[in-house]
């Protein structure tokens, strides 16, 4: 196991240059990500085992992807400025 999923830009990048191979106006980034939805879609439906809950785990993806965008968003904040008095002595 690999300890989580690594994103980077460079592995999005590739993959949507896979895909705007196929699909060129997959370049708009809106259109790209109904595609990524689509392939999820597509295999989550080729599962066949027994008690798996597809649409249960569309919910949890979906909660997924929340959680990605709240940190990504919050990766791509600049630092907010310290404020407040420091005074020799203080710790």
């Amino acid at each position: 196991m690999s300890g989580g999923i690594q994103l980077s830009s460079e592995m999005i990048s590739d993959i949507k240059a896979v895909v705007m191979k196929n699909d060129p106006a997959a370049d708009n980034d809106l259109y790209f990500m109904q595609y990524l939805s689509a392939i999820t879609g597509y295999v989550l439906a080729q599962q066949d085992q027994p008690d798996l809950d597809k649409k249960g785990l569309l919910g949890d993806l979906s909660h997924f992807m929340g959680q990605v965008l709240d940190q990504v968003e919050q990766d791509m904040k600049p630092p907010e400025d310290a404020f407040g008095v420091w005074r020799p002595g203080d710790s």
